[in-house]
């Protein structure tokens, strides 16, 4: 492995870092700038299905963030991150999926089992596929595969 793999894999790794911070601060800027402009995302059903393009993501994002009075409510823990580059600007990946919510408010749709006493909200899976676009490693795809509670697959 070259000095430059390993720099593309650790940025790659960031770049997943930045997603679950871009969503968990409602950080509309961050989302666009690690997304590509057609960005295609397969998420479960209980989360609407497929979209594309970054303004629809952006979207979705929105619908979630409305439930929340404050950044940080949400919590995406990523690990065992394993990248494979494909060509000198492209890449895919996978990832595990730790969703917790760190405050639950009456009413809201995001909500765990058990509540308060219990903030895990869901297991999952990201399968990406990322760019190098002008010197900026991006998604250009991902796909959720819910573990648990109930598996998407």
């Amino acid at each position: 492995m070259t000095l430059e793999d390993l720099t593309a894999r650790e940025a790659i790794r960031q770049l997943r870092i930045d997603y679950s911070t871009a969503f968990d601060t409602m950080d509309e800027a961050a989302v666009r700038r690690i997304c590509t402009e057609d960005i295609v995302c397969e998420y479960p059903m209980a989360f609407g299905g497929d979209y594309e393009g970054v303004e629809a993501v952006l979207g979705l994002f929105r619908d979630n963030w409305r439930h929340c009075r404050a950044p940080l409510e949400t919590l995406h823990y990523i690990a065992n991150h394993s990248i494979e580059l494909t060509g000198p600007d492209s890449a895919r990946g996978h990832c595990l999926l730790l969703d917790l919510v760190t405050r639950q408010h009456e009413g809201s749709a995001i909500v765990t089992q058990g509540g308060e006493a219990n903030p895990l909200l869901l297991i999952g899976r990201y399968d990406d596929v990322y760019v190098r676009q002008d010197g900026r490693w991006k998604f250009a795809r991902i796909a959720l595969t819910m573990l648990w509670p109930k598996r998407s697959d």
